[in-house]
C-alpha cells in the first residue's frame, strides 16, 4: 500500500466514523479549522507525491509578466512559463509539493490568440507565447492564484481558500466553480490519480 492509499484510506475510515461525525459536523471553529486544513494538507501532499510516483503530466502554466512604463511603450505582451502544475480534474491544480492552486480548464496555447478579435494582439500573443518555448498544440494551464489555507479565515468564511469545506457529515469537499454541488474531496484525489496521463 503507497503512502497515497494509507492517508486516502484513513480519511475514509475517519469520514465513516459515526462516533466523530457529529463533532466534525459543526466545524466553525479555528481550532476544528487547524485540524481540518492538517488533514487537506495532507491528503493534497500524498496525491502530489503520487503523480509524480506515476510519472503524470506535469503542464505548463503560463503567465504573462505586468507591463512597465506608459502603455503605448509595452503594448506587445511576453510570456512566461512560471511553473509545472498537474491538474486534478478541473477543479484546481497541485505544484510538485501539493500546494494548490486556483487553476481550472487547461488548453492549448492556441487557444489563447485564438480567442483574441483583435489581429495584432492575437499575433503579439502567438509571438509571446511561441518564444516561451512552446507550441501551438501544448496543452497549458493558465497562471491562478494560490489557495491560501488559513484557518482563522476559514473559520469566518465557513470554507479554506474559498474552495474547500466540510461537508454536514464531515466528510472534507471541494467546491467546483460556478455554485455547482461540492464533490467529496478523497473522491477527486483519487479520481485525479486513477486518469493520470503518464508523462511521455
Amino acid at each position: 500500500m503507497s503512502d497515497f492509499d494509507a492517508v486516502i484510506e484513513a480519511e475514509r475510515q475517519r469520514s465513516a466514523d459515526p462516533a466523530t461525525a457529529a463533532g466534525r459536523a459543526a466545524a466553525g471553529r479555528r481550532e476544528d479549522w487547524v485540524r481540518t486544513l492538517a488533514r487537506i494538507e495532507r491528503l493534497l501532499t500524498a496525491t502530489a507525491t503520487e503523480l509524480a510516483n506515476r510519472g503524470a503530466v506535469a503542464l505548463p502554466v503560463v503567465g504573462f509578466p505586468p507591463r512597465r512604463g506608459p502603455a503605448r511603450l509595452t503594448r506587445r505582451p511576453t510570456a512566461a512559463v512560471v511553473d509545472r502544475r498537474r491538474p486534478v480534474l478541473d477543479l484546481f491544480s497541485l505544484d510538485a509539493r501539493g500546494g494548490p492552486f486556483l487553476e481550472r480548464g487547461a488548453l492549448a496555447t492556441e487557444e489563447v490568440w485564438l480567442r483574441v478579435s483583435h489581429p495584432g494582439r492575437a499575433e503579439a500573443l502567438r509571438a509571446a507565447l511561441l518564444g516561451a518555448g512552446l507550441t501551438a498544440e501544448t496543452v497549458i494551464l493558465r497562471e491562478g492564484p494560490p489557495i491560501v489555507l488559513d484557518a482563522d479565515r476559514a473559520a469566518r468564511e465557513g470554507r479554506a481558500g474559498g474552495c474547500f469545506g466540510v461537508a454536514d457529515d464531515g466528510t472534507l469537499v471541494v467546491y467546483p466553480p460556478a455554485d455547482a454541488a461540492p464533490v467529496p474531496l478523497v473522491e477527486a484525489l483519487t479520481a485525479a490519480v486513477a486518469n493520470a496521463a503518464p508523462q511521455v
